[in-house]
């Protein structure tokens, strides 16, 4: 699925390759994974862009985009943590 963020001056969108969301079980005491749950994220960065002083809209380069995803790519997984957060709120309130 992809999603739209936005880290720092950039907004991204990254495509979600993989994503494991279990929640914890409490009343699971065989093992530490079954009772905290566990988190897997993993992503690739599509495009983004930015925007300069005077707001003109620039297209960010592919090199640029491979530095920038390498950099901050803890806050891009929070980022898409939180979307995919929301989505599942949103979900269970449609529903």
């Amino acid at each position: 699925m992809t999603y739209e963020v936005i880290v720092e001056w950039f907004v991204l969108q990254v495509e979600v390759t993989h994503c494991e969301n279990i929640p914890p079980c409490f009343n699971a005491w065989n093992s530490d994974w079954d009772f905290y749950g566990s988190r897997e994220l993993e992503f690739k960065v599509l495009s983004g862009n930015t925007y300069d002083n005077d707001g003109v809209r620039m297209s960010v380069t592919s090199e640029e985009l491979r530095v920038f995803a390498k950099q901050y790519a803890k806050q891009i997984e929070t980022a898409l943590w939180v979307e995919i957060d929301a989505q599942q709120r949103r979900s269970r309130w449609a529903a």
